[in-house]
């Protein structure tokens, strides 16, 4: 008779199974997958700072901090650790890594331990904003993609096949403790369906689930990890670039404006009438199989407490209105929407999104983009919209509305004061204002899930969708 170990064990390798295909790691690079990056950036690299899987701020690299009253000026207490290179982490170090994260921001080390932050503006969050990954402390020796990073985190990475596959080998002088796995072994570019019908899910000790398979692996009493709805979905409209000759060749109408590739943006009133337009409760409920929720703010309900604030609700007739209101100013042309082409969901929501939109009299022509993601691969489009997967970045709602603000190159002038925020009030109000010109229209939050092997023991899915790996053991380990 077997019977299941129920103490943790040193050794074996964890093989996990990650539907998107990553081209590099670093934090601070143009990734098509910014979310599957920052899950393998995690096990490398740390920040100064972490959340805990109930929203807290727990030290990092750092051991403590403080800050002045105007919480401007922040000084950040250092641990002793070391690279995987054997150096050892000073505040040199890290002020040279965070000054590539955040230029804006001043740095100093007034010893070896000691790191100083001088903002220009006040921030409430330091601590939770730090613990954000692109913030990560790295040693960088070279530039661009030929650039050697070296973090500090609980494994080292041996191999690396950009889209393909990451090996990573426990880090024996972690700071906190060797991990209890030798090894963890990344497979990129393979859906857990694909496994499944090939029957190939042995070896594997984890795998990215999406929100319809959630069901069916429920039904056959699967072991699956969820997190809280934290990821956004979304509509974001792409700003007006430098026009180019071409552009100009086409304005035909006084007081017309080109844009990026010609196309003129869509005007406020079709942005707002097709946010009114959506049928938010049929795509939750039948497309996303009542595993989401319908999304009217850019932050999820349980995280500030005022989503509900927002308008959200189907209004067909206020958005006929509207658009025809536009139609008597401007001619209303087709909106070319951009979705992920290798997301099958995504590809069904923007179709839905074409339907409702055709009741309000506005033409959706959704089409597939096999890099929609990065700021430059938006800027190359010929796109009036995007369907955006956006992850939640942080537990702390100031912090989360910022780096998406960030992200996304919205409103950039907002982040100061959504950073200086201190009451819910402020934050809400901030909010309100980068939804008030429709370019960003939330359709939805959904959640992250892991399908994980009988044999593993202590993945923490946090409820941002964010893997905590630091007790992670396996069954059977040699």
């Amino acid at each position: 008779m077997l019977v299941a170990e129920s103490r943790p064990r040193y050794g074996g390798t964890v093989k996990v199974l990650l539907h998107d295909r990553v081209a590099s790691i670093d934090p601070l690079g143009e990734e098509d997958r910014p979310a599957a990056r920052d899950r393998i950036a995690a096990l490398v690299f740390e920040t100064l700072t972490s959340i805990d899987a109930q929203g807290h701020v727990r030290p990092g690299l750092a051991s403590s901090w403080r800050s002045d009253p105007s919480r401007k000026s922040w000084q950040f207490r250092l641990r002793l650790a070391n690279f995987h290179d054997g150096s050892v982490v000073t505040a040199a170090d890290v002020a040279a890594s965070l000054a590539r994260s955040n230029p804006a921001w001043k740095y100093s080390a007034p010893d070896r331990q000691t790191v100083t932050i001088d903002a220009p503006s006040p921030v409430q969050h330091m601590p939770e904003m730090l613990a954000v990954t692109r913030y990560s402390i790295i040693k960088r020796q070279g530039d661009g993609n030929s650039a050697v990073l070296t973090g500090t985190g609980p494994y080292k990475l041996t191999q690396w096949q950009p889209g393909e596959r990451a090996q990573l080998a426990v880090n024996e002088d972690y700071w906190a403790g060797r991990a209890f796995p030798d090894a963890i072994e990344v497979q990129m570019g393979a859906s857990l369906r694909e496994q499944l019908l090939d029957r190939q899910l042995g070896p594997y000790s984890a795998a990215e689930v999406s929100v319809d398979q959630l069901r069916a692996l429920e039904q056959s009493n699967q072991n699956l990890a969820v997190s809280r709805l934290a990821d956004l979905l979304a509509l974001v409209f792409l700003q007006p670039g430098p026009p180019t000759r071409a552009d100009f060749a086409r304005v035909g109408v006084e007081g017309d404006s080109p844009s990026r590739t010609g196309r003129k943006p869509v005007d406020a009133r079709v942005r707002e009438a097709l946010g009114l337009a959506l049928n938010r409760s049929a795509i939750t409920s039948v497309l996303l199989q009542r595993r989401s929720a319908p999304a009217s703010g850019l932050l999820p309900q349980w995280l500030t407490g005022y989503e509900f604030l927002f308008p959200g609700n189907l209004d067909i007739a206020h958005a006929r209105e509207l658009r025809s209101d536009a139609a008597a100013y401007v001619v209303i042309t087709p909106i070319m929407l951009a979705y992920d082409a290798t997301d099958p969901l995504s590809k069904l929501v923007a179709e839905r999104i074409a339907l409702d939109a055709r009741e309000a009299g506005i033409v959706v022509q959704p089409y597939a983009e096999s890099h929609i993601n990065s700021r430059s691969a938006r800027a190359s489009m010929n796109a009036d919209a995007v369907l955006l997967r956006i992850p939640l970045q942080s537990l702390d709602p100031s912090v989360a509305l910022a780096a998406l603000s960030d992200d996304l190159g919205v409103s950039p002038e907002s982040v100061p004061a959504v950073l200086a925020a201190t009451r819910p009030e402020d934050l809400l109000d901030a909010e309100r204002k980068l939804l008030a010109d429709h370019r960003m229209i939330p359709v939805a939050h959904l959640p992250q899930a892991i399908w994980l092997h009988g044999n593993v023991h202590n993945w923490q899915e946090q409820m941002t969708g964010a893997w905590q790996l630091d007790q992670l053991w396996v069954e059977g380990a040699r």
